[in-house]
């Protein structure tokens, strides 16, 4: 079968097609996610709502089933720089080495397609054949389309999920695949839902080697300061790429990923960069602060949102509407306080704490440019993020 690389239309620029050269050494060096599974499964869906921002109802009527390998590269951040490939369906790559370094293997399937039984041969079929070529391969399974008439409790969803851990299981050891060979991770997904947000975050994390770091640093700032939770999440994408070691709560990252929604928002309207300036040279709404509080006159040794763009999607160096200036502050109902600070390119640090703890704001500010100080540090030699694999528990 032919291979056709493809390039999405570029949400910066607008491009249709990017001539990007996939056996660029750099490119090829970078972590692979590979998206596998039978036809009509989501595949391409889950890389369209994520990757370019398509609305989900949108996939039901202008996706045509992929015929021919499609590529992508997703290099918003350095922290987090992979290329995507979309394997047509039901075929499993004919050449050995899409297999090999630092890559993921996501087998996506149709939850509503019962039964199983020849999709799962398929799966034990390209596992076995993927962990013989590369034994630290990350392998992980979409129960995709979760969302249906058959899948309106919680109950009936992880009655799937079990059911289908029995079948692999049963299925690898007929292939003889030892039950401690492979280590799989099932998540139960939709697009209509942020749940595939939440399966794509931890795919991504296992093709970061600095993760370990990075929870260690954000462990350090949520102690010093109080916080309750940091996620430090791609302002493209809205994968969070770490955390610190406290349990995840699903809500909490809707709200952070919901949060850089309004950012990005409200500075493409408020922010610098538009045609109309005031006397002193500046936007009109470049003075303008972004708060979830009424309360105007409490500690604002600075701004609570400085926000420059005409767009959301513009580079930094475009002049951004995301850009080393950018924070927001949204108190909530309950007495949090939601905090956004820039930490890298296309990087965003989101804290929850209580409002009580907010009030060393000035102390919080330090903390977080120590923290970017260190990111900064860690980002010197970018290259070494393609050495080694780690495995997010």
């Amino acid at each position: 079968m032919s291979e056709r690389d493809y390039f999405a239309e570029d949400p910066v620029t607008g491009s249709s097609e990017l001539d990007i050269n996939f056996d660029n050494p750099t490119i090829a060096a970078y972590p692979r996610v590979l998206f596998m599974g039978p036809r009509r499964g989501g595949k391409s869906s889950i890389q369209k709502v994520v990757f370019q921002k398509m609305s989900p109802h949108e996939t039901l009527f202008r996706l045509e089933s992929t015929q021919q390998l499609e590529r992508q590269v997703m290099d918003h951040t350095p922290l987090c720089r992979c290329t995507v490939w979309d394997f047509p369906g039901d075929f499993y790559g004919d050449d050995s080495q899409v297999f090999d370094g630092l890559c993921s293997l996501v087998f996506v399937m149709d939850a509503q397609d019962e039964p199983y039984d020849h999709v799962l041969q398929s799966f034990t079929t390209v596992v076995s054949r993927a962990t013989q070529i590369n034994p630290n391969i990350t392998i992980e399974v979409f129960i995709n389309k979760v969302d249906g008439e058959l899948f309106l409790s919680d109950e009936s969803k992880y009655d799937c999920r079990r059911d289908i851990m029995s079948q692999v299981a049963d299925e690898l050891q007929e292939a003889g695949v030892p039950p401690d060979g492979v280590h799989i991770r099932y998540h139960l997904t939709s697009i209509y839902d942020h749940s595939i947000y939440e399966a794509l975050s931890r795919v991504v994390q296992r093709l970061i080697p600095q993760l370990p770091t990075l929870e260690n640093l954000l462990n350090v700032l949520v102690s010093t300061c109080s916080m309750e939770k940091a996620y430090m999440l791609d302002v493209v994408s809205k994968l969070y790429i770490s955390t610190d070691s406290s349990p995840v709560d699903m809500q909490s990252v809707e709200l952070c990923s919901d949060m850089i929604d309004v950012v990005l928002d409200v500075s493409g309207i408020y922010g610098l960069g538009g045609s109309e300036s005031n006397t002193d040279g500046s936007s009109p709404g470049a003075q303008k602060q972004l708060t979830g509080s009424d309360d105007e006159n409490e500690n604002d040794d600075e701004p609570t949102a400085s926000l420059s763009s005409s767009t959301g999607w513009i580079r930094e160096e475009d002049g951004s509407a995301y850009d080393s200036e950018s924070s927001s502050v949204i108190r909530l109902s309950n007495g949090m306080v939601l905090y956004l600070k820039q930490v890298d390119k296309m990087l965003a640090l989101v804290c929850i704490l209580r409002a009580e703890n907010f009030r060393k704001k000035s102390l919080i500010n330090y903390n977080i440019s120590v923290l970017r100080k260190a990111l900064g540090a860690l980002l010197v030699s970018p290259e070494k993020q393609t050495n080694g694999v780690h495995s997010a528990s």
